[in-house]
Order: structure tokens, then C-alpha cells, then sequence
């Protein structure tokens, strides 16, 4: 797991509500409390929560390698984030442990679900309270469902949920979450429901292609081609046994289409698609 559960409020109650994420470019302190907005998200006050389900499909192991690679950007340098796999909802098929691959991507900064639902949503709830308790909004990216958010939500006292914005871009993540929980995160928090981003010119990112071309740029990165190489790995060992085969991963290419709902959060969704991604986040060395 990426926290040790035995103290983990402690540790939480530590982190300072702008820190600067693990495995980056250090920012002063003194630089993050005046950072300027990155699109909707404000570096010095607020929270980026990244949900993955990992279940079944291999996208979210991609997924969780792209978005290390924006936070390893020393634009994101002073980012706060917390990342979590195992945000499942009703689903069929495995659940796809990757604790070398979050570890790589998110060092300290994540927590297991899957190991523990109830020590993750209690993590999260409280890194939720203290931003918002600090002037700051709570921002999820939902790669996967919304029953791991509901219930932070529920624990979060009502006042609070207004500070916390809900980011989805999938129908097929909404059809398999639990309709309850589903329903709260609708009308409890500030629910955005944005384009998927499987397919191209609709307004966000396709950053889903069964051209492989991009693969060789991305692995030759010295900071961030680990997290990369790993998320291959795992994605060709279970990619059609986990219970979905993933067309694009079949063919060679790439899919980490959940990784557009942190270009709408961030404002990078000018991009078209993958090799954009890569010249962006992982230029050629």
C-alpha cells in the first residue's frame, strides 16, 4: 500500500495543504503559496484526488502513468495530490494490483482501496477536510466509478461538498457504479460530466490509439519511462484475461483515455490525442 495504515492520519494531518507532490521538481514553499491557477486548479490552496478502478480494463494502468508524467512537469510542481486504486464499483472481471506502478508514478502519495476501502476513504477525507478547511476545493478525477467518492462525500459534513468537484468522462464508468452512490455524488457534489476521451474531436483529448508510435518516446524518458515501462508490462500480461480486452492495447497502441479528465481540470484539453501527450509531458531526449 502506498501509506502505512497504522499512522496514517498522523501523517496526513502533516502534509501542508500546498506541499509539493513526491518524485518532483521541489518548489519553495513560499513560490507555491502565490502559484498562479493551472486551468481551473489552484496550486496553492487546492486538492487533485485521482481515482482508478483497475478493473478490469488495462487503460487505468496506462492512465496512471500519464498522470505521473504531468506531475512530474515542473509546471506541477506544486500540485497536491493523493491518487487511489481500487475505486471500483459493480463491475465484473480482476482487479489489477500495481504497487510498483502507483509507487513509480505517485510515490508516498496513494492509497489502496482495494487492500482496505475503509482506511482509504477515511485518508482521503481527511486530506479533503484540510483543504477545504485551508480556503481550497477538492477536485476527483474519476477513472473508474463514484463509489469510493461517495463515500468521502458521506463523511464530509454537507456544508463541505460544495467544495469538492466530481470529473467523469465515461457512460460505461456510470452504468457499473452503484446507482446510490452514483446519485449522491451527482447532487452532493459539483458533478462534471465531460466528453469521453476513447474518441477524437469531441472536445477532449483521444487519447486512446492502437498506433504504437508513441510508445518508443515515452520509455526512453529518463524521470518517468519506468512508470511507463511498467504500465506496459502489466498491460500485455493481463490485458484479455482480466475479464476485458482492450482493442488498442491488442494491436500495440496506448489507451489512457481517463487521463482526459485531468487535461479538462489542468486546461490541456487543446490537445488531439496521444503524440501530443507525449511532445508535451515526454519530449524526445
Amino acid at each position: 500500500m502506498g501509506l502505512k495504515q497504522t499512522a496514517i492520519i498522523a501523517v496526513f494531518a502533516a502534509i501542508p495543504l500546498a506541499g509539493c507532490a513526491a518524485l518532483q521538481p521541489s518548489a519553495p514553499a513560499e513560490t507555491c503559496a502565490t502559484a498562479s491557477k493551472i486551468g481551473q486548479f489552484d496550486p496553492a490552496r487546492d486538492l487533485l484526488i485521482a481515482n482508478y478502478d483497475s478493473k478490469p480494463d488495462v487503460d487505468d494502468l496506462q492512465a496512471v502513468a500519464a498522470l505521473g508524467t504531468v506531475l512530474r512537469d515542473p509546471a506541477f510542481s506544486c500540485v497536491n495530490y493523493i491518487a487511489t486504486a481500487g475505486a471500483y464499483g459493480t463491475q465484473d472481471g480482476d482487479f489489477l494490483p500495481a504497487k510498483l506502478l502507483f509507487d513509480l508514478s505517485f510515490g508516498e502519495n496513494w492509497v489502496d482501496a482495494h487492500a482496505d476501502q475503509n482506511v482509504a476513504v477515511l485518508a482521503l477525507t481527511e486530506k479533503a477536510k484540510l483543504t477545504i478547511a485551508g480556503g481550497g476545493q477538492v477536485w476527483i478525477t474519476e477513472a473508474g466509478q463514484s463509489d469510493v467518492t461517495a463515500k468521502v462525500l458521506m463523511k464530509l459534513p454537507a456544508e463541505l461538498r460544495g467544495k469538492v468537484h466530481v470529473v467523469q468522462h465515461s457512460d460505461w464508468n456510470e452504468s457499473v457504479t452503484t446507482p446510490a452512490a452514483l446519485a449522491f455524488a451527482k447532487t452532493e457534489a459539483n458533478y462534471h460530466k465531460i466528453a469521453d476521451g476513447n474518441f477524437p474531436d469531441n472536445g477532449t483529448p483521444a487519447y486512446n490509439t492502437p498506433d504504437g508510435s508513441a510508445w518508443a518516446q515515452l520509455l526512453a524518458h529518463p524521470e518517468h519511462g519506468a512508470a511507463w515501462a511498467e504500465a506496459r508490462r502489466l498491460s500485455l500480461k493481463h490485458n484479455g484475461f482480466s475479464g476485458y480486452d482492450n482493442p488498442a492495447v491488442k494491436a500495440g497502441g496506448l489507451d489512457f483515455s481517463d487521463t482526459v479528465e485531468a487535461a479538462w481540470i489542468f486546461g490541456f484539453v487543446d490537445m488531439a490525442g496521444v503524440q501530443d501527450f507525449a511532445d508535451r509531458f515526454s519530449p524526445k531526449q
